[in-house]
């Protein structure tokens, strides 16, 4: 079991700033939002974190998690590249969210925080229920109505792991900017009126991208074991803890051995956060509260299907740093090529995919279609709760 994070924050400089000054934004500004462990996380400049033993123990009964040589469905696509999937079903929740929950629940509780609030379209919901009963710690989870709509089995997950869960839709009858900022918009105003509680937004800041490197150390081993390295390592991207927790020890062997690994960022068309965001200074609240990120941003989603989590309108900041340096590719995907490419998945090797890594595995199939030989690796999650979006298209038959 590692016992060290990946700081991709060690390589770009300071990335928040006030909401209300625009002033970058030390310790004795950030606490006034965060606890202070969660504080020095988010500013730490060291290019490695040690994991606390008691979160150590916990990722140790299910971590490492596998990683598959996908070979039928190397043959069912065509292809001469060897395909490998790091598998985060193998997860407490089926998913990589729980890698940041644990760490964040359990540096909160070290901090005397009584309850922590946060928005959801329904997996890190579950993730954060989770690792706050395991330390105690009251969860209120925000989802929005159209992800409550899409996935009816994500409010009573929650609900049964101990969280209260808030349904929210738009006050005013206008569409929000994303579901997550309308979601994090009633997490905040609830965490105003509540003492002892504590918002956490659950993606794009660095408290939670950094637990996700274990995936990417892991994944460097375990092919190391069998004398490969990636030539190609892709993720999806919504708000970038799927791709920089697949990712980033990659990218920052890029850096730091000059490494020719070409990582791609698989992106829902209709929120092309990547190839169409601008740089700039974004918040994921219109309330003025959280601190504000330099990074990309756009303006809201396009119409089409639902997307889930992929439907952030910003993202990480070390995603916007290697992105700006030409050392992440974006790759745009529709909803029904993401639908096809799962169901190819799931044909050749009965591994039923979340809806947001269907978009994953599309770009997989792109990559490996376009090249010879390569090694290409990308992280899965399980699919079983997103069961509905596939049985008539993937289990007929």
């Amino acid at each position: 079991m590692l016992d060290k994070f990946l700081n991709l924050k060690a390589y770009h400089q300071s990335d928040l700033f006030d909401p209300r000054s625009r002033a970058e934004l030390g310790k004795e500004g950030l606490v006034t939002v965060l606890p202070p462990s969660l504080a020095d996380l988010e500013l730490s400049r060291d290019k490695y974190v040690a994991v606390p033993n008691e979160v150590r123990q916990i990722y140790s009964t299910y971590r490492p998690t596998p990683l598959l040589r996908a070979t039928q469905f190397e043959k069912a696509i065509g292809t001469t590249c060897e395909i490998y999937f790091k598998d985060e079903g193998g997860t407490p929740t089926g998913n990589h969210k729980i890698n940041s929950a644990y760490l964040i629940a359990y540096l909160c509780k070290q901090d005397g925080v009584r309850a922590i609030a946060t928005e959801t379209t329904g997996n890190w919901g579950i993730a954060m229920a989770m690792a706050g009963r395991e330390f105690g710690i009251k969860v209120i989870c925000f989802i929005d109505k159209e992800s409550d709509s899409k996935r009816p089995d994500r409010k009573p997950a929650m609900e049964a792991i101990d969280a209260e869960v808030v349904v929210v839709e738009p006050s005013d009858g206008q569409a929000p900017k994303d579901l997550l900022t309308l979601s994090a918009n009633a997490a905040i105003e609830f965490t105003r009126q509540s003492k002892g509680t504590c918002y956490v937004f659950g993606s794009v800041y660095g408290y939670f991208i950094l637990p996700q490197s274990l995936i990417g150390l892991e994944i460097k081993d375990q092919l190391a074991m069998q004398d490969r390295y990636p030539d190609i390592v892709v993720g999806t991207c919504g708000g970038g803890a799927n791709l920089l927790g697949t990712a980033g020890v990659f990218l920052a062997d890029i850096v730091d051995e000059h490494r020719n690994t070409r990582v791609v960022s698989a992106e829902a068309a209709n929120c092309p956060i990547l190839s169409e965001g601008k740089m700039g200074l974004y918040s994921i609240d219109t309330v003025g509260y959280f601190p504000l990120l330099k990074t990309y941003g756009i303006d809201g989603l396009r119409d089409g299907e639902y997307v889930g989590g992929l439907g952030s309108t910003t993202v990480a900041s070390s995603v916007a740093f290697f992105h700006d340096m030409g050392l992440i590719q974006s790759d745009q995907v529709t909803a029904e090529e993401a639908h096809r490419a799962s169901e190819t998945l799931y044909r050749s090797e009965h591994k039923l995919v979340a809806l947001e890594t269907g978009y994953t595995v599309a770009a997989v199939i792109r990559q490996a279609l376009k090249n010879e030989r390569k090694v290409i690796v990308a992280n899965i999650s399980s699919g079983e709760t997103d069961r509905q979006f596939y049985e008539e298209s993937l289990l007929r038959g």
